[in-house]
């Protein structure tokens, strides 16, 4: 499970980054009220489309296949903040076999190692200094 909580924040840094760069004209990261109702960006090659909902972005690889889906629904502007219901959606869109159980003990083990740190009821967000506990677990 670490492995594709790494790779969703990763995905979700890269995402942030191109968005930025290829939107310069969004400035309000809070709501989005200045962004493009729908768009497209491209990573390394793989096709990227977004759309916006609520304070976020719902960003779905069409190329390659399969389809990913990365949905950043609220916290736009931090990449490495992630919630239950986001990961989720990129399991899912993975075909990665999970329980909600599973789901939980996980993001409370990686809270207690300080991995990731709860920032609110459902969000947590990753502690950079430990990322190596992330990554190599």
């Amino acid at each position: 499970m670490k492995k594709y909580i790494n790779e969703m924040i990763q995905l979700q840094n890269s995402l942030l980054t191109v968005f930025k760069r290829n939107y310069p004209e969004v400035k309000d990261y809070n709501l989005l009220l200045d962004c493009p109702r729908r768009g497209e960006i491209d990573i390394h090659g793989q096709e990227w489309l977004f759309k916006k909902h609520g304070k976020g972005l719902e960003f779905i690889r069409k190329k390659p296949l399969p389809e990913l889906v990365v949905n950043m629904h609220n916290y736009f502007s931090e990449p490495n903040v992630l919630d239950e219901w986001r990961l989720e959606q990129y399991l899912e869109s993975k075909s990665v076999p999970y329980s909600k159980i599973d789901l939980s003990n996980c993001l409370n083990e990686l809270t207690l190692a300080s991995i990731l740190k709860k920032i609110s009821e459902q969000q947590y967000k990753l502690n950079e200094e430990r990322l190596q506990g992330l990554n190599y677990q």
